[in-house]
């Protein structure tokens, strides 16, 4: 009884320095801020890591959410009709993997990213999916099966609702179970060189309790130990990117960089004054990991309740709330200019990632993979920058190429009969009218005569934007060097002055466009988006030879 009794108080006074040790004492400050191992390298090598909307993929018995599945990018023939159509994306896997398994889902949705210049996905990752873990699963199992050459992490996503210690308990047990049935020694895992697992956050910070009395500790503390508390779980060491997705003052950053080893900025748009500036400077002085990130387009199908975030999850809910009750969100990014200026700026900083926003979060419009507005254009200029990046020869030496952004309508043109509004919630890093113009961003080998809907303008070797004025119609467009045509073609959209429906999303077509989705994947042909050009029936591309 005795010893019973003396094990009891034992115990007793184990769980109490845990409880001591869980709630954060002054020492615990020390064992965490500052730590050697947030100056080390974050990669041994440059690499893309797109964001990866985890559960936005196509395969049998498994549609693309509401917000942007193909059914409901028609305004008429479907329940969206009365607001004009839901969607304003069209994916061009839709119809490919309708069939598909996952495996083949998988594998498109890889292939597709490389070929836009992509080397990894760190996974949307949010809590009470657990459905979601069967993809990235099907992921490493797909890339292992078949050598394809990419990386894999987590994006710890808005962990909201419950105690610290659940979301913990939840998020430790099915990174747990992905991790052991994959394996924690894949080559696939996104790792520092000296063996750290790089875990993304966006919008990360509510993982952790924050006590009222802090105990003259920064909220950081509390997030970084929430963190570490994960990482125990998991048995890995983590490497935390933690997120910048609005305006930071200096403290805050500070505190951040006591804790972090990297950050990176979700989409704050470029501008003269761009918070990269700041941040990056800081990651300098402090040795620690500044992160590039860009991104093309924003601009959401996502139906919201109006003046707020909250979203229309359901097409029949989107509808019965009526055009008067919902808008969309959008960031003018002057068309091509928001994604140029921010990978220069990578380039500039020589940042070891250069992140994408996203792959395929269509529903905010900023979408790299295969849709039938965006198509190839950025991903040409993401291909093209990451061999400057790199100090690689350009990936179209020799070859004179266009690509053309250009709006549907001009910003003030008021669609009828679907007029939904739209709010700008970013500052305006370029006025609206910037995007009231037709713009060709030209790879060419040596200077050439650029025309545009029959006007002419001389165009010097390398990467050079030129704007021409909007006109109605499909865009038509010649490079012509020594009386030779080198690039014609004509895109299959269409500007036009009367819009029916709000459509804000920017459209790209390029003189690549037949061989960048050749052989793509079996079976694979691309669709077009020709709402403003009925004469459309097939695309000629011209390419020098």
């Amino acid at each position: 009884m005795h010893l019973i009794y003396n094990f009891r108080k034992v115990r007793l006074l184990l769980l109490f320095v845990i409880f001591i040790l869980w709630s954060g004492s002054s020492n615990a400050q020390d064992s965490l801020k500052n730590l050697p191992e947030y100056s080390l390298p974050l990669t041994s090598q440059k690499l893309v890591i797109a964001h990866c909307m985890t559960n936005i993929i196509r395969f049998k018995g498994h549609e693309m959410e509401d917000s942007c599945n193909p059914a409901y990018y028609s305004a008429d023939g479907n329940i969206s009709s009365p607001i004009g159509g839901l969607t304003q994306v069209k994916t061009m896997a839709d119809s490919l993997l309708a069939n598909a398994t996952l495996d083949e889902a998988v594998e498109f949705e890889m292939r597709a990213a490389i070929r836009s210049g992509i080397d990894g996905f760190q996974f949307y990752y949010i809590l009470h999916n657990p459905k979601w873990d069967d993809i990235i699963k099907a992921y490493f199992r797909v890339a292992g099966q078949k050598h394809i050459n990419f990386k894999f992490t987590f994006c710890i996503s808005h962990p909201d609702g419950g105690t610290e210690a659940l979301k913990i308990e939840e998020f430790a047990r099915r990174i747990n179970n992905i991790m052991d049935e994959v394996g924690r020694n894949n080559p696939h895992w996104l790792r520092t060189p000296d063996g750290r697992l790089v875990i993304y956050q966006w919008d990360g910070e509510h993982l952790a309790d924050i006590p009222a009395d802090k105990q003259a500790l920064p909220d950081q503390f509390y997030i970084a130990r929430a963190y570490k508390r994960l990482a125990d779980a998991v048995h890995e060491r983590f490497a935390c990117v933690f997120t910048i997705n609005k305006e930071i003052s200096q403290d805050d950053l500070n505190h951040f960089l006591d804790y972090f080893p990297a950050t990176w900025i979700w989409t704050l748009p470029y501008s003269n004054n761009y918070i990269g500036n700041r941040v990056a400077a800081q990651c300098k002085l402090r040795h620690r990991t500044f992160t590039a990130s860009v991104f093309s387009d924003f601009y959401t199908s996502k139906l919201l309740k109006k003046g707020t975030w909250n979203m229309y999850h359901r097409v029949s809910d989107a509808v019965n709330a009526g055009m008067k009750n919902v808008d969309r969100k959008q960031i003018i990014t002057g068309l091509s200019y928001n994604f140029r200026k921010l990978f220069e700026f990578g380039i500039k900083q020589d940042a070891p990632v250069i992140n994408i926003i996203t792959w395929n979060d269509y529903p905010e419009g900023h979408h790299l993979a295969p849709e039938v507005n965006h198509n190839e254009g950025f991903s040409i200029l993401l291909n093209y920058y990451k061999n400057v990046w790199k100090t690689l020869p350009s990936p179209y030496l020799g070859k004179d190429v266009a690509i053309v952004f250009f709006k549907k309508y001009k910003h003030n043109v008021k669609p009828y009969p679907f007029d939904i509004p739209i709010v700008s919630f970013q500052k305006e890093a370029v006025p609206p009218s910037w995007e009231d113009s037709i713009e060709v961003v030209t790879l060419l080998s040596s200077k050439a005569a650029l025309k545009v809907n029959g006007k002419t303008k001389q165009v010097v070797a390398g990467l050079v934007s030129t704007k021409f004025p909007m006109q109605a119609g499909p865009v038509s467009v010649f490079v012509k060097r020594s009386n030779k045509i080198t690039v014609h073609f004509t895109t299959p959209e269409g500007i036009t002055d009367k819009p029916y429906r709000t459509d804000r999303l920017t459209y790209t077509f390029s003189s690549e466009f037949n061989d960048f989705y050749a052989n793509l994947f079996k079976g694979f042909k691309p669709e077009y988006s020709h709402e403003y050009n009925p004469a459309f029936k097939s695309v000629h591309v011209k390419m020098n030879k």
